[in-house]
């Protein structure tokens, strides 16, 4: 046998499998695109709307534009440079004053002005707290809106799946009635139920477009972009004790932290508007220009037409405005309790959202288990039963009817709970101010 023969012929083959490999891969390739554009995903849509959404970023802008009040505060006013022309001549004993300078700096008592920038940068963290709630809130809209749009589809696939179920009832019906073993009143009972379900499908593509749009803005887009099938949520159960979520609520809640920084903020003014019995310092320096003496004066023994020059310091006094100064320290003491009263309210209102949203979702969850394990697997087995009871003529069509119906009520409350699961878990994330059951 030629041995280059069966070189080449190895070669050539090891060539048709690896342009082979490649059409696979690139098909591969393909389709797994294919999947991702024809699928939502929920991280996708909360990057999205995160990098996209035009409140957010407006927020995020006034955090930006408070940040940058704090070095204007800590900084001193304008020095005050001013200039004096003499139109007639002022005669001294060294010459005439021709034109003079003044510069002027104002100093605030010690204290003042670190006093206020902490007023300003405890200002600039009400903002970023904000933008963090801002934030929370638009992941909550986000999961929210993609979980009730998840619900639209599923219960679109179920009324789509008991439609061809009614139908083929109403097959049986017709065939059975022709035989002369069932009525027309099965028929008709068919008829009416198959109606019923194309009612709810148009009422389900309806609130399917409400959904749609409502994510698209959200995203910053037009209502109308088209959006992939939700993916498939796999519910996860929490685990965190209620204890923990209090804990977590009471140190990150962005909600909570305005307050907190509203009271310092308070607690920096208060000690401002104290300050103001303090005078504030102005120094100067005045620089006067002489021009020489004229020859029919004598000569001055100090020196003809020497520059004279002058500082100066001066003080405001605050003692005659005392009034003025006490009413500003008794608003800032009210504005500060006032701070600390409203940190308490916000402080009960986020426990209890912690709370409630914990038991809503420990009951959705509870639900969901129970439908998923307990109650459709005996729905359709009780709906199995009763197709081939009325096909045996053990069952009439009413019953039939009713295991069907009991079904599709049941697969609708399934999914309505993992919704209400994943939108009651997104307004607890909100109210914390973290995410809990973070999905990659």
């Amino acid at each position: 046998m030629n041995v280059k023969y069966i070189t080449n012929g190895f070669f050539l083959f090891f060539k048709m499998l690896l342009v082979v490999l490649l059409v696979f891969v690139g098909f591969a390739d393909f389709a797994l695109s294919e999947e991702k554009a024809d699928t939502l995903r929920i991280r996708w849509a909360i990057d999205e709307a995160l990098r996209t959404n035009p409140e957010l970023q407006a927020a995020k802008l006034r955090w930006d534009a408070s940040k940058e009040k704090v070095p204007q505060a800590r900084s001193l006013d304008d020095p005050t440079l001013s200039f004096t022309y003499f139109g007639e001549p002022v005669q001294t004993r060294v010459g005439e004053k021709q034109a003079g300078f003044t510069a002027s700096q104002k100093i605030p008592f010690y204290g003042k002005l670190r006093l206020k920038g902490e007023v300003a940068k405890n200002e600039a963290g009400i903002f970023e707290e904000k933008n963090r709630t801002l934030e929370r809130e638009v992941i909550a809209k986000t999961k929210s809106s993609f979980y009730e749009l998840y619900w639209v589809y599923k219960s679109i696939k179920i009324d789509e799946e008991n439609k061809e179920l009614l139908q083929r009832f109403a097959k049986i019906a017709e065939i059975k009635y022709a035989t002369g073993k069932a009525t027309q009143q099965d028929v008709l009972k068919a008829q009416v139920e198959l109606s019923k379900i194309m009612n709810e499908l148009i009422t389900l593509e309806q609130l399917k477009e409400t959904a749609i749009a409502r994510v698209n803005i959200l995203l910053n887009r037009h209502p109308e972009m088209p959006l992939g099938i939700p993916e498939e949520v796999n519910i996860t159960e929490l685990t965190v004790s209620l204890e923990e979520l209090y804990q977590k609520a009471k140190e990150i809640s962005p909600e909570l932290g305005i307050f907190k920084y509203r009271i310092e903020r308070d607690k920096a003014a208060y000690k401002l508007a104290k300050k103001q019995y303090f005078p504030d310092f102005t120094f100067g320096l005045n620089y006067t220009l002489i021009n020489d003496l004229p020859s029919s004066v004598l000569s001055s023994p100090v020196g003809e037409g020497r520059d004279s020059y002058t500082g100066t310091l001066s003080i405001n006094i605050p003692i005659f405005q005392k009034r003025k100064y006490d009413a500003g320290v008794r608003e800032a003491n009210a504005r500060l309790k006032s701070s600390e009263k409203a940190y308490r309210n916000i402080e009960n209102m986020t426990l209890f959202g912690v709370k409630d949203f914990h038991f809503k979702v420990q009951t959705a969850e509870r639900l969901v288990k129970l439908y998923r394990n307990s109650i459709i697997p005996q729905a359709e087995q009780s709906l199995k039963a009763a197709e081939i009871g009325y096909q045996a003529g053990q069952v009439d069509f009413l019953n039939l009817i009713d295991s069907q119906r009991i079904l599709l009520d049941f697969q609708l409350a399934y999914y309505r709970s993992v919704a209400d699961f994943g939108i009651n878990i997104s307004e607890l994330e909100r109210v914390i101010g973290a995410e809990l059951l973070r999905k990659p």
